[in-house]
């Protein structure tokens, strides 16, 4: 039995195309910065440090992502990262600001 040739093969999508563990990764790291600022930083000063929680998450996001040396769909990857990053930042400063008025 003969394999067929590489350009016969039909065009198979990779399962790892989006490295789930990797973006997992980002956000996690996202989460645990946003509860310690949270958790650390007066209610006055913590949009700052929400923000500087977000850059973090999207320099690692960065890292993580080109260590994939993928280059298909990078731009896709980073963006859902990202904003998935915002989005977990929000949450976080939403119930910290739930917790503090009550």
């Amino acid at each position: 039995m003969t394999e067929p040739a590489p350009s016969d093969a039909p065009e198979m999508r990779d399962a790892h195309a989006w490295h789930v563990p990797r973006l997992v990764i980002a956000w996690l790291l996202t989460a645990v910065i946003g509860v310690l600022v949270t958790l650390l930083v007066p209610t006055e000063q913590r949009f700052p440090w929400l923000v500087l929680a977000i850059g973090v998450s999207t320099l690692v996001t960065f890292a993580l992502q080109l260590g994939t040396a993928q280059r298909v769909g990078f731009i896709t990857r980073v963006a859902f990262s990202v904003a998935g990053s915002v989005l977990i930042i929000a949450v976080i400063d939403v119930i910290g600001l739930l917790v503090d008025a009550a």
